[in-house]
């Protein structure tokens, strides 16, 4: 294979990261023999499970106040070249106490090695300094000390700050110490109070970017529209296309060192440390929902067991699988946000079986410490400002639309274009779903047999009725006992869709497809065997825009809702042209002050940067 990838005539140094990466992808297409527990003889096998992803973070400031949005960027990289890679769909971000509990987990996709989301700090947070850790679900086969970690500094203004400390003489006064004097993201520790090593992604200047910010003017008044250009070369002044992050925040809540967030935790040792055999897959395509089916009385797993994973609701989206010797099934979803969810094995006969889900997001925590919070009084007047503006913008959140999900993924019925469909509002009332069936659904009918009733459909290409029985749904969920389904009101019933031929999916064949939406779409037209696995989950977060209004036209300009955001603009996803060139434009808030502009990103090459410009409103 490597001699096949050198007749491309690639980069001599990116051969064996692109033969690993290839290995990967057809160890998880056609066969999953290589991840055995058994010992590793054969080096192919050792450089594919010891394929390593790296993740950063960048978050549109260092400071924030309790209850404030913090918005971030992540990037995936190839951990052996350091230079951008979308093996990983997935980036997981936690943000942890200094007891490494988990005040909010996030699920991000990523599309062409970066995403971008944002969470809510909880009002109740107490003021301190958070650590920020980010992994992929491959990167959990490895040491935790490998994940990503950044630190925040919270400051909660209705809390008593008697534990807050006040740094000695000997201290820097500079900043809330969330920074040390040659680190952007603020120092770390670990448990004997070292601080942990850094080391540069980017090791000589051929790696570095440039970046020139231009401002169409240094000073702005409230409301006024701000133009700004971003230049990239590199080192010899060549143009540069690169993925760009850019905040715009007050200068009291951003601590600008000149270096690069583009740095790796841990030891100076780069070598894998990792010499199992992986046990958490790469997530190719999408999120994982993976776990186990056990019997309850035994609580032995359930071998070779056809299984169904639901999303409840109007768009019918199935999907099937078989649990493996160890009674482990995986699903791919590539769903956003909050979904119900039912998974259940596809054979009516298994009862008296139990799922347990897999956490998806890591148990095991580094020694890993944020350095130690301390006021410091140099910004106090500074963060007294920052603190009324997050005051003014809760009072009259309500009054604006703020943020919007951008759901453009839109995920149709898994069994495509139905045969048939049925609008019921087309059609006079009928009083049951029996009628329905019997008067209204074409090459649909009800057999009562031993004192039950089941569905029948007509093949479409035969005339003559299928001899199995056809997958019956309800608001996207299999239902197997009919009788359930037939109970069902008929006004409740918004429409029925009809497919009358064999249908194949996942290795299995179901002789037609019959699927009723309800009006509600959530399930609630019937009740509900309570074995069946059945409960809210979230999926990867939905993208959100950063707000930022538009004052051009005058209804705009002098609408009297306050404008105090914090962090003023915030474009995670910039991407220079051919020319190394990129514009952006925002409009000023009704706040006099300095403000900081963080330029950050890498090029498809590896090559990284960070530049600050600062201007002010008047």
């Amino acid at each position: 294979m490597l001699d096949l990838l050198k007749k491309l005539k690639l980069p001599v140094n990116l051969l064996p990261a692109l033969s690993i990466r290839i290995l990967i992808l057809f160890t998880f297409l056609f066969g999953g023999q290589l991840f055995s527990q058994q010992p590793v003889n054969d080096t192919k096998d050792s450089d594919i499970k010891n394929y390593k992803e790296e993740v950063f973070i960048r978050t549109d400031r260092d400071i924030y106040i309790s209850g404030e949005e913090v918005w971030f960027k992540v990037y995936t990289l190839d951990g052996l070249t350091h230079t951008p890679d979308d093996l990983s769909k997935v980036v997981y971000l936690e943000l942890l106490d200094k007891n490494n509990f988990p005040l909010r987990q996030v699920k991000v996709k990523t599309e062409k090695n970066s995403g971008y989301a944002s969470f809510t700090l909880p009002d109740n947070i107490s003021s301190g300094n958070y650590l920020i850790r980010a992994y992929t679900n491959w990167m959990k086969n490895f040491s935790t000390d490998e994940f990503f970690y950044r630190t925040i500094s919270v400051i909660n203004p209705f809390e008593s700050i008697d534990h807050i400390k006040i740094p000695p003489d000997t201290k820097s006064s500079d900043s809330v110490n969330t920074l040390g004097a040659a680190l952007p993201q603020g120092d770390i520790y670990n448990s004997d109070g070292n601080q942990v090593i850094k080391r540069s992604s980017a090791g000589d200047n051929n790696k570095v970017i440039n970046y020139k910010i231009t401002l169409d003017k240094p000073d702005y008044v409230s409301r006024e529209r701000i133009r700004m250009e971003i230049s990239a070369t590199d080192m010899s002044g060549n143009p540069i296309e690169a993925s760009l992050s850019v905040s715009v925040a007050k200068s009291g809540v951003v601590n600008s060192s000149g270096l690069s967030s583009f740095y790796r935790t841990g030891s100076v040792d780069s070598r894998i440390h990792r010499v199992d055999g992986p046990e958490n897959l790469a997530e190719l395509e999408g999120h994982i929902i993976s776990g186990f089916l056990r019997l309850k009385a035994t609580d032995e797993p359930l071998k070779k067991a056809d299984l169904s994973l639901s999303f409840v609701g109007k768009t019918t989206r199935c999907q099937f699988t078989k649990t493996d010797e160890k009674g482990a099934f995986n699903f791919v979803v590539k769903e956003s946000g909050f979904n119900e969810i039912v998974i259940q094995p596809l054979s009516p006969d298994i009862s008296g079986y139990y799922i347990e889900l897999n956490q998806p997001f890591s148990s095991t925590f580094s020694k890993f410490k944020p350095a130690e919070f301390y006021l410091d009084s140099s910004r106090l007047e500074k963060i007294n400002k920052v603190i009324i503006g997050m005051q003014v913008n809760s009072i009259y959140e309500p009054f604006r639309q703020t943020r919007s999900d951008e759901s453009t993924n839109v995920i149709p019925d898994f069994y495509g274009k139905p045969e048939s469909t049925i609008i019921m509002a087309d059609y006079i009332e009928l009083t049951s779903l029996k009628e329905v069936v019997k008067e209204l659904l074409p090459n649909v009918y009800t057999l009562k047999q031993n004192g039950k009733h089941d569905f029948k459909l007509i093949n479409k290409f035969r005339g003559q009725p299928f001899e199995n029985k056809p997958l019956i749904l309800v608001d996207g969920v299999p239902v197997y006992d009919f009788e359930k389904v037939l109970s069902i009101n008929s006004k409740d019933i918004e429409r029925a869709e009809i497919i009358n031929t064999r249908y194949f999916i996942s290795g299995n064949v179901f002789d037609g497809l019959v699927s009723f939406i309800t009006k509600k779409g959530n399930l609630g037209v019937m009740e509900f065997d309570n074995s069946i696995f059945r409960q809210a989950y979230e999926g990867c977060q939905a993208q959100n825009s950063f707000y930022s209004p538009d004052y051009s036209a005058a209804a705009t300009k002098y609408k009297h809702i306050p404008d105090f955001r914090n962090t003023l603009y915030w474009k995670p996803d910039l991407q220079t042209g051919k020319d190394g060139k990129g514009e952006i434009e925002f409009f000023a808030s009704d706040e006099s002050s300095d403000y900081e502009i963080v330029v950050e990103g890498i090029s498809t090459d590896g090559k990284t940067g960070y530049s600050t410009a600062s201007f002010r409103v008047k």
